[in-house]
């Protein structure tokens, strides 16, 4: 056995996922292993130093969801949250709140930055200590990471203090001057594209491969190529913020594609109540659904907050409940049948339902719900998804006017856009390679047996003008963020696409309607108010 072998089967108990007992998820004191200059004096751990950057996503996912969530009109606190959630919910949050201080994410960007400043120097002395294809992976992953938690800052706070200064500690962000968010996505872009030291951040590995060479496929532990967000959905997010949208369709597409496979399809093995078993079962037994997730172990004391804040049943606190506006959109959507009423498998029962008396998120906990058991669910959280990466090319299609086929991802698929349109089909459905593949997408709301929905007293057949046809793109945008809303509730995707939606129309009113619904009547009008300010989208906490 290698050096590299048993480090990592036998020796990184601290870093790796469980395989023969031996090992354990992300169980690493990264204040110490990343910022200790010492830390790089064996290849070995090059490996461990990037297990710890992973580590830092276990602190800020769970935060991304109450931060974004709350915003939306899925969430508001109950009676026994605590006043940070209320401040958030009503828009005065001050220094000291616990979940609006950035400092988990900037802890991130901190140990990325040592990390790549440390193995690009180790490397450099040492040229032959770590296989080429293994140091682009680290170089890859961690750009990954690094960026995907900048855009995740940006989104939530309008604005980042922006550095690549290995030297920099959490205590001196405060100093570094600040840039806005339309500043930033540029300079995520160039750094995916561009990267370290020779490396960009589109280097994609087998991680199984890396950390148990020589093990079978059906043997490895395979979460491990499921942490880091992954290249095409990243770069899809970017080029959809920067409004590059074919560059969205010339990604996603083949991505969606994935060679003919069954992955994120949107496809009939996860028709109806299927799909949601992907947040509460063994994430690699649910890949066709999975791309990217934060992965804890309840047995090892790693654990979100998620159905501590949700549930109430005991030991849960029940911070946060679903909003009667939100569960109403739910049950006035209009079934396949074309008459009945009610979102069957997203709605009541799988995203929410009522126990104990009181309405509950139910998304994350339908597998382990009585009070013995509730505390042992493993809830990852997912990064991105198959809807997700549907979503961003449905966007882009629209706004590129190809409205059929981003309705066929949106309503009832591509086989059924294909039949009705026989030779008159647009790209990028009329390559019969990308058709084949496709030929199981169900469609967004066909998966969850829902009607097609179209915009209101426009038709596709009538777009003369340019006026009509900008019409119609504004109100299908319109409808992929009221279905975001239902499709990924609880996930941190809602707010940002109603945020990057509101923002392409330069009509706050798109966010500021929604959001202020879930409030009193004697809060409404000041909330909207509020929100047609797009400076007030965003979290406001000092960086100090």
């Amino acid at each position: 056995m290698n050096i590299r072998r048993s480090f990592f089967v036998c020796g990184i108990a601290t870093v790796a996922l469980t395989l023969t007992g031996c090992s354990r998820y992300f169980e690493v004191d990264t204040n110490d292993i990343l910022l200790d200059k010492d830390y790089l004096k064996e290849s070995n751990e090059l490996y461990s130093g990037y297990m710890g950057v992973a580590s830092k996503m276990q602190a800020i996912a769970d935060q991304t969801v109450f931060l974004s969530d709350l915003r939306t009109d899925l969430l508001e606190p109950t009676a026994n949250a605590p006043q940070d959630l209320w401040d958030l919910y009503n828009f005065k949050e001050k220094l000291g709140n616990s979940f609006a201080n950035p400092r988990p994410y900037y802890d991130l960007i901190v140990n990325a930055n040592a990390y790549l400043s440390k193995i690009i120097a180790y490397r450099k002395s040492n040229p032959t200590a770590i296989e080429e294809a293994h140091y682009a992976a680290l170089i890859s992953g961690t750009i990954r990471f690094k960026v995907w938690t900048y855009l995740t800052l940006g989104k939530l706070y309008g604005q980042v203090a922006y550095f690549d200064d290995p030297e920099l500690n959490l205590d001196k962000i405060g100093e570094i001057p600040v840039i806005g968010f339309d500043e930033l996505i540029p300079k995520l872009i160039t750094l995916m594209e561009n990267g370290e030291d020779g490396v960009n951040g589109l280097y994609e590995a087998n991680w199984g491969n890396i950390l148990y060479p020589g093990i079978p496929a059906n043997q490895q532990d395979l979460v491990w190529n499921m942490i880091c967000p992954s290249p095409a959905p990243l770069r899809m997010e970017l080029y959809l913020w920067n409004k590059e949208y074919q560059r969205v369709v010339d990604i996603g597409i083949p991505f969606i594609s994935d060679g003919g496979g069954k992955r994120y399809k949107v496809s009939n093995e996860d028709w109806n109540g299927e799909w949601i078993q992907a947040f509460t079962r063994d994430p690699i037994t649910r890949t066709r659904v999975l791309i990217n997730m934060v992965p804890y172990d309840f047995e090892r004391n790693q654990t979100n907050r998620l159905i501590r804040f949700f549930s109430n049943e005991e030991p849960s606190v029940y911070y946060l409940k679903p909003t009667e506006v939100a569960m109403q959109r739910y049950e006035s959507q209009l079934r396949y049948d074309g008459h009945t009423l009610g979102d069957r498998y997203r709605g009541v029962d799988f995203t929410y339902y009522f126990q104990n008396g009181e309405w509950v998120i139910r998304k994350f906990s339908r597998d382990r719900e009585s009070a013995s058991e509730i505390y042992k669910n493993n809830v990852h959280i997912s990064i991105y998804r198959d809807s997700d990466v549907h979503f961003f090319v449905i966007e882009a299609l629209n706004n590129l006017g190809k409205f059929g086929p981003a309705e066929a991802l949106f309503n009832d698929g591509v086989e059924l856009y294909r039949s009705r349109n026989g030779d008159n089909l647009e790209a990028p459905f009329d390559d019969p390679t990308i058709n084949s593949h496709f030929a199981i997408n169900m469609g967004i709301r066909r998966r969850v047996s829902l009607a097609p929905v179209y915009p209101q007293g426009l038709s596709k057949d009538d777009l003369d003008t340019e006026e009509k046809k900008r019409a119609y793109m504004k109100a299908l945008d319109k409808l992929v963020a009221e279905e975001t809303l239902m499709e990924s509730a609880g996930e941190a995707k809602a707010y940002f696409a109603l945020m990057r939606i509101a923002k392409r129309w330069n009509d706050p009113a798109i966010l500021a309607d929604i959001v202020s619904a879930k409030y009193p009547d004697g809060q409404k009008q000041q909330v909207r108010g509020h929100l047609m300010n797009e400076q007030n989208w965003f979290v406001k906490y000092p960086l100090k």
